[in-house]
């Protein structure tokens, strides 16, 4: 199903400042494609399906060790941009980063094809897609800082305080089990130290699922990140 210009321009605002030629290009080549829930778009490697901007659902980015931990490096909601999945197009850089849909999923693809051709003669379009890649390589690059730099309390109370913000509700249905693989640690050591901020009148920790006890405090510990 191909999209109204409209549309298109709902989900990529910035094509707007495109010549008339590339955006009646961009309008016919682009597509809306569908991914089921665990549906893997892009294992590692250079990806090449284009550049997607999120319709409906949710995507997960990723990254994995050779013996099967990930962490999460980034989310993708509806009218969120996605460049990785045209990394292709970056010669001489690679990405081991994995993407799948977290639900069903509905997005708006730009073809490789039509992002090589547009990009080579048009300046606003090639500033376009390098301010994404720009943005999402702040995204990852916040996160390994986290991980490298960052005590553990400090990045679960953030990772519950953005759930919390998110969803706007007080008990979040989370298992130890999941903490860890969005956290890149082991379960073990999640269920401690969830076990100890229990203990602190912070949260509630039930089965598979912890509830906020007391934002204020989260929050100051989750303070830390910043």
């Amino acid at each position: 199903m191909k999209p109204q210009e409209n549309q298109l321009f709902s989900y990529f605002p910035d094509l707007r400042q495109l010549s008339k030629e590339h955006r009646q290009l961009i309008l016919s080549t682009c597509t809306y494609k569908s991914f089921a829930k665990d549906e893997t778009l892009m294992q590692g490697g250079k990806a090449c399906n284009g550049l997607i901007s999120i319709v409906s659902g949710q995507l997960r980015a990723y990254i994995q060790s050779p013996n099967g931990k990930e962490v999460t490096l980034y989310r993708l909601l509806p009218y969120d941009i996605c460049v990785m999945t045209a990394s292709c197009l970056l010669h001489n850089m690679q990405f081991d980063i994995h993407l799948s849909a977290e639900s069903t999923t509905q997005v708006l693809l730009i073809p490789t094809s039509t992002i090589e051709k547009v990009n080579e003669v048009d300046p606003i379009f090639k500033q376009f897609t390098l301010d994404l890649m720009t943005q999402r390589f702040s995204d990852v690059m916040w996160v390994m800082e986290q991980i490298a730099f960052s005590a553990m309390p400090a990045r679960i109370a953030y990772f519950l305080m953005d759930n919390y913000q998110q969803k706007q509700q007080q008990t979040l249905l989370f298992t130890h089990d999941f903490i860890a693989k969005e956290l890149g640690s082991a379960r073990e050591v999640i269920s401690r130290l969830l076990k100890y901020m229990e203990q602190e009148g912070l949260i509630e920790v039930g089965r598979g699922k912890i509830t906020i006890k007391d934002p204020n405090r989260l929050s100051k510990l989750s303070d830390e990140l910043l």
